[in-house]
């Protein structure tokens, strides 16, 4: 009878087992976007979005979390969440890709609609990214994100802001940790754009 005790026990821990080797085998990093709630302030108007790359180091991972991840390829999966709690996964992106998708979605989430090249009569929004890491020290996941954004209109910066910003967390269960708190400081970063006082300091 003991076998037919334990055997529903075994499958489980075998399930168990191979859904954590292939999640622990996930050569992406899972990003969860939260949107702020949604203003509309801009509504009626238009922006184009450009990035820069300014950063001294390109690397997204420092040394010590390489060693840590040592599957991850250099994209992330991307989950955008509402207000509500509902969410869609977009899909998997490299860094700059991510980063356009995510800053593309906090636009619009105020009213502007978002094109895709500049032209004369749009203003455009850079962004210019001077670091991004994600490192482990002393048991902690430390991500680190700086950037500074321009309004340019007529070739002439209008208006700018600078947003800079650390978390860290706990390494308890690898990458997820990771994961969470690289979703935490994104959001945080991406939503403390003011991006009513861009429009209002340079007068459009």
């Amino acid at each position: 009878m003991k076998p037919k005790i334990y055997r529903p026990l075994a499958a489980f821990l075998l399930i168990f087992l191979v859904f954590t080797v292939a999640c622990s085998s996930r050569p992406f990093l899972k990003v969860q976007y939260q949107l702020p709630s949604s203003t509309a302030s801009l509504e009626g108007r238009s922006v184009a979005i450009e990035f820069s790359d300014k950063r001294i180091d390109k690397m997204f991972l420092a040394p010590d979390a390489k060693k840590s991840l040592k599957d991850f390829d250099r994209t992330f999966s991307l989950i955008v969440l509402n207000a509500d709690g509902s969410g869609n996964l977009l899909g998997v992106f490299e860094l700059f890709p991510l980063l356009s998708e995510v800053f593309t979605r906090r636009l619009k989430n105020e009213g502007l609609e978002v094109t895709k090249a500049a032209n004369e009569e749009d203003p455009i929004l850079e962004v210019e990214i001077n670091e991004f890491t994600l490192d482990l020290a002393k048991g902690k996941w430390i991500v680190k994100m700086n950037y500074t954004s321009h309004l340019i209109k007529d070739a002439k910066v209008r208006s700018s802001q600078k947003i800079d910003g650390t978390a860290e967390r706990l390494k308890v269960a690898g990458k997820s940790d990771a994961e969470k708190i690289l979703g935490e400081l994104l959001t945080d970063m991406v939503n403390r754009l003011d991006v009513q006082r861009l429009f209002q300091q340079a007068g459009l």
